[in-house]
């Protein structure tokens, strides 16, 4: 009877604990709105965010349309390596996004939220400010012009290599952190 008692006990716990809001919040413009329980937690600390003396710029020929596009130095050597190897097999890593600063990230969801979109719908699919591996300097967007990022061959490559150069898929298909699929987001992990 105790042991039934116990389980009991910590389910009750376990459902209680999961089902509490969230009590973070973030400002955007003079308005504040809510965290989810996607990103509850998943702040991103000032000790993370790079100064300016760590950024370097990737080679033009892996940016999107020749954007310039700023990520800490070793993630940018790691990712030119890498983007390199991928060239020896006939694959162009192209980066569409790189370093994004907090008040970038808020500009992305005001973009948004003058379409029309809520704050809740938008961070379904763009992290708030604050919480986005862009602001560590070690995340890149990548693209592929002619098709799905999912399709591509580029991204059939990076699944077989990227963890080589020290690269992981921050949002895998089926991940556990709530958060939708992006094969198109890779994070520098170290290693390389």
């Amino acid at each position: 009877m105790k042991i039934i008692l116990l389980i009991f006990c910590s389910i009750l716990l376990f459902l209680t604990v999961t089902a509490e809001e969230c009590k973070e919040t973030i400002k955007i413009d003079s308005v504040t709105y809510s965290i989810n329980k996607r990103w509850c937690g998943k702040k991103i600390g000032s000790a993370l965010i790079p100064v300016y003396e760590d950024f370097g710029l990737i080679g033009e020929k892996f940016c999107f349309e020749g954007s310039k596009i700023y990520v800490r130095k070793k993630a940018q050597a790691a990712f030119e390596r890498m983007a390199q190897a991928a060239l020896k097999d006939s694959i162009k890593l192209i980066v569409k996004s790189g370093f994004r600063s907090v008040a970038y990230q808020k500009k992305l969801i005001k973009k948004r939220m003058e379409k029309g979109e809520s704050f809740q719908y938008i961070i379904t699919y763009v992290a708030p400010p604050g919480y986005s591996e862009h602001h560590t300097g070690l995340a890149f967007d990548l693209t592929s012009p002619k098709e799905k990022y999912s399709n591509s061959k580029a991204y059939l490559w990076l699944k077989e290599n990227a963890s080589k150069f020290g690269f992981i898929e921050s949002y895998p298909k089926g991940n556990s952190s709530l958060k939708t699929w992006e094969p198109w987001h890779w994070y520098y992990k170290g290693g390389s």
